[in-house]
C-alpha cells in the first residue's frame, strides 16, 4: 500500500505470509506484544516508512545458529535494514547472497538490477498487450471508379490520380474500401485529356501497370524507379488517340504542380511507398481531371449487374450456346468465327466422352470509367483433372439501355485485338491434347501391364524407348532379367492401382501402386514411369520402384 508520504509500505498480512516460521525452541527471541506460537514472526512499519520484521537476533548472532535458521534470520535482518525506495523489489531479496557487504551501495546494486530487467521485460509487454490493432478506418464515400478489387492473397490496391488537385490516392480493398494513402503528384502541363504525340498532356482513363523499372536501368530524369501504363488502350486506340511511353515515375528533385511532359511525377520516398502496392499487369492506375465520390453501397448495384453478366457471358460459352454468346458483345466480331469453329468441334468430342468441362473467373476486378466500365479477371478452363489458365482477360463493357454489352476484349499485357480469341483457340486445342495424350499415356500403361502378366515379351519390349535405363540395366539387360523371371515363375499377374499422370508437352510421369503376384514371389509398392514422346507415340525410358509391404 502506499503510505501518507507516497512511499510504499506494507501492510501486515504481506510481511505474515513473507515471513518464516520460527518455531518456538529456536532461541530466537520474539519481541513483546508479538503472539506466541510458531510463525508469530509479526511486522510493523516505523516512522521513516521502512517495514521492519521483529526478529530479536543480530546478524552476527545469527551464526550461532543452524544453517537453515540462520538463513531464516538473515533474511529478516536484510529485511529489517531495507531502505523504503527497495519495497517494491522486497520478492527479489531472497536471490541476494547472505553475507553481503555492509554498504547500503553494493546491496542496492543487484536491486536495482533487477528493477531494470522488470521494467526492460514488462514494458514491451504491456504495450504489446494494451495497444489496440490498427484498422484503416473504412470510407463512407469512395470514388466511383471503384467497384470491386480481387484479393488474391492479401488485400488489393487501386491507384487514383486527381489532376486538379494534384494528388495520388491508394484505395485498399479487404471487406471494403479505405484511404490507404495520399502523395502529391505533378501531371502534365497542358490541362486536358492526352489527343497526340508530344502535347505534354497526361491522359485520362483507367490503366494498368506493365513493366517496373529501378533506379539503376533509369535516366536521372525519371528518379530512382518507374512503371509503365498501358497507354493507349485499346479504347484510346479506337478514338485515334496518340502518344506512348506514359510513365508513373519518381524525380531527383521536389515535384512542382502541372509540371510533367505526360507522365504522373511523385517524389522518390513517395513512389517508394506506393511501389509496396502495385502488381503487375493486375493494379489499375486510374487518371481523371476530378474524382466524383458516392456513398460505398451505391456501387453494389453496379457490382451486382456486371457480375451476372459475366455469368451469363460464362454459361453461354460452357453450354455452346453461341447465339446467346454472342448478344453479349456490342459488335459483331469475325473472330467469334474462328473461336467457335474450334470449341464446338472440341466440345462435341468431350461431350460424346462424358469429360467434365467448365470455366471460371477468377480474381475479379471491376472498375467504372467514362463511359466504359473495365473487368479484368484470370479466365481458367477445367476439364476433367486437367487445369489450363487461358490468360488474364479485360473486357471493355458499355451499357446499351439497361444490359451491358462488350465493346472490347484484351489479354493483359498484351493489347493486340486479334490475340482477343486467338489464345482460347490455343488453350482449348492444349487442353484437347492433354486430354488425349492422358488418355494415349493409360492406354500404355494397361498395355505394359497386360504383357507383362501374359509374359508377351515383344509387347512388353514395345512399351520402351530404346535409351531406356533402370537399376543399372539398359533395355537389352532389362528384358534379359525380365525373360529369366518369365522362365522361373510359372504364372505372373500384374495389376494397376490409383494412376496418377503429371503430363508436360514432350515429357509426362505416370505414379501408381503396383501389385505384383506370381508363383514364386509377391510385393506390393509404388512404380513411377517416365515417358517421352517419341514420333507422336509415348515410350517409357526411366521406371523406379519402392516396396511398401510384403
Amino acid at each position: 500500500m502506499v503510505g501518507a508520504n507516497g512511499s510504499f509500505q506494507f501492510s501486515d498480512e504481506y510481511f505474515f505470509a513473507r515471513s518464516r516460521t520460527i518455531p518456538q525452541d529456536s532461541g530466537i527471541g520474539q519481541p513483546s506484544g508479538c503472539p506466541q506460537g510458531r510463525g508469530a514472526c509479526m511486522p510493523r512499519v516505523n516512522s521513516r516508512g521502512c517495514a521492519e520484521a521483529y526478529i530479536g537476533t543480530s546478524h552476527k548472532q545469527s551464526r550461532r545458529l543452524t544453517p537453515r535458521l540462520r538463513k531464516r534470520a538473515i533474511s529478516g535482518w536484510k529485511r529489517a535494514k531495507m531502505p523504503k525506495w527497495h519495497a517494491p523489489c522486497l520478492p527479489f531479496l531472497d536471490m541476494i547472497p547472505s553475507k553481503t557487504c555492509a554498504s547500503r551501495i553494493f546491496r542496492a546494486i543487484p536491486i536495482l538490477v533487477c528493477q531494470y530487467l522488470l521494467i526492460v521485460t514488462l514494458f514491451p509487454v504491456v504495450l504489446a498487450s494494451g495497444a489496440p490493432e490498427q484498422h484503416l478506418p473504412q470510407v463512407k464515400f469512395i470514388p466511383a471508379s471503384l467497384i470491386n478489387l480481387s484479393p488474391e492473397d492479401g488485400p488489393a490496391y487501386a491507384v487514383l490520380v486527381e489532376k486538379d488537385t494534384q494528388r495520388v490516392m491508394v484505395y485498399e480493398y479487404k471487406n471494403g474500401f479505405r484511404l490507404k494513402h495520399t502523395f502529391p503528384c505533378s501531371t502534365g502541363e497542358v490541362a486536358g485529356k492526352k489527343q497526340k504525340s508530344g502535347d505534354r498532356r497526361t491522359p485520362e482513363g483507367i490503366y494498368f501497370f506493365t513493366r517496373a523499372f529501378k533506379k539503376r536501368d533509369l535516366n536521372p530524369t525519371y528518379g530512382n524507379r518507374a512503371f509503365v501504363m498501358d497507354y493507349p488502350n485499346l479504347l484510346d486506340r479506337k478514338l485515334n488517340l496518340g502518344g506512348n511511353n506514359i510513365w508513373l515515375h519518381g524525380s531527383n528533385k521536389p515535384i512542382k504542380s502541372r509540371d510533367s511532359n505526360g507522365c504522373v511525377v511523385m517524389n522518390n520516398d513517395d513512389l517508394k511507398t506506393l511501389a509496396r502496392c502495385i502488381k503487375l499487369n493486375c493494379t489499375p492506375i486510374i487518371v481523371k481531371q476530378r474524382l466524383d465520390m458516392v456513398p460505398a453501397e451505391h456501387q453494389l448495384a453496379d457490382k451486382a449487374s456486371l457480375t451476372s453478366f459475366l455469368e451469363d457471358w460464362e454459361a453461354a460459352f460452357v453450354a455452346g450456346d453461341r447465339a446467346k454468346y454472342s448478344t453479349c458483345y456490342g459488335e459483331p466480331s469475325g473472330d467469334l468465327d474462328a473461336l467457335w469453329k474450334v470449341w464446338d468441334r472440341i466440345r462435341t468430342t468431350w461431350q460424346r466422352a462424358q469429360i467434365p468441362f467448365d470455366m471460371e473467373l477468377r480474381n475479379l476486378t471491376l472498375l467504372r470509367g467514362n463511359p466504359c466500365a473495365v473487368a479484368l479477371f484470370d479466365q481458367v478452363i477445367h476439364l476433367d483433372r486437367q487445369v489450363s489458365t487461358v490468360g488474364t482477360k479485360k473486357l471493355f463493357l458499355e451499357k446499351d439501355g439497361k444490359a451491358w454489352k462488350i465493346v472490347g476484349e484484351v489479354y493483359q499485357p498484351s493489347d493486340s485485338d486479334h490475340e482477343a480469341n486467338r489464345l482460347p483457340v490455343t488453350a482449348l486445342n492444349r487442353l484437347d491434347r492433354l486430354r488425349r495424350d492422358h488418355r494415349a499415356i493409360a492406354d500404355l500403361i494397361a498395355e505394359w501391364a497386360d504383357a507383362w502378366s501374359s509374359k508377351d515379351i515383344r509387347r512388353y519390349r514395345a512399351c520402351y524407348n530404346p535409351d531406356f535405363r533402370a537399376g543399372g540395366m539398359d533395355l537389352r539387360a532389362w528384358i534379359r532379367h525380365k525373360e529369366r523371371l518369365n522362365r522361373r515363375y510359372d504364372s505372373i499377374q500384374v495389376c494397376i492401382e490409383d494412376l496418377k499422370i503429371h503430363q508436360g508437352p514432350e515429357r509426362s510421369t505416370a505414379t501408381f501402386l503396383q501389385r505384383y503376384d506370381s508363383s514364386g514371389h509377391q510385393s506390393v509398392g509404388i512404380k513411377r514411369l517416365r515417358l517421352k514422346r517419341i514420333g507422336g507415340a509415348w515410350k517409357i525410358y526411366r521406371e523406379t520402384y519402392h516396396r511398401v509391404h510384403k
